[in-house]
């Protein structure tokens, strides 16, 4: 499956469906607009020249988030190399799932995790019941 961002510069392509779709709604997430698939960094690939963004507001952010620098899609997210310098084993790579369309993504479960309100410590809870991307229900 590939998707594009809205002027088309930049791509992800993905094998597979993800396994579920976090549509979170802490600052970052909400901001930027995305929902994220999640995979292995070696199971996705993009082109296109993008801008990466690091929030400050957090001393030790986990992510690096992509946009096209054109129209301002947000594409995907890398883990940041002070992150992956802590955790030299981890390899998660967040895809901006509603780059894609419902159709491609039937079937796929989209959780509501409560990130506004998690601490940054264990387990978040969700605010809401899952549902099931189809035709009625889409992304």
């Amino acid at each position: 499956m590939t998707a594009t961002c809205l002027c088309g510069a930049v791509s992800v392509t993905v094998d597979t469906k993800p396994d579920f779709i976090h549509d979170c709604n802490c600052s970052l997430c909400r901001k930027t607009g995305a929902a994220w698939g999640y995979y292995s960094s070696a199971a996705v690939i993009t082109s296109g020249a993008t801008a990466a963004y690091m929030r400050g507001d957090k001393p030790n952010a986990g992510v690096e988030v992509h946009t096209c620098p054109t129209c301002g899609s947000t594409t995907h997210f890398e883990l940041a190399p002070t992150f992956k310098a802590q955790h030299p084993d981890a390899d998660v790579f967040g895809v901006n799932m509603r780059l894609f369309g419902s159709e491609e993504l039937d079937g796929v479960e989209v959780r509501y995790p409560d990130g506004r309100n998690w601490d940054g410590q264990g387990p978040f809870g969700f605010r809401k019941t899952p549902i099931t991307i189809s035709e009625a229900t889409p992304l």
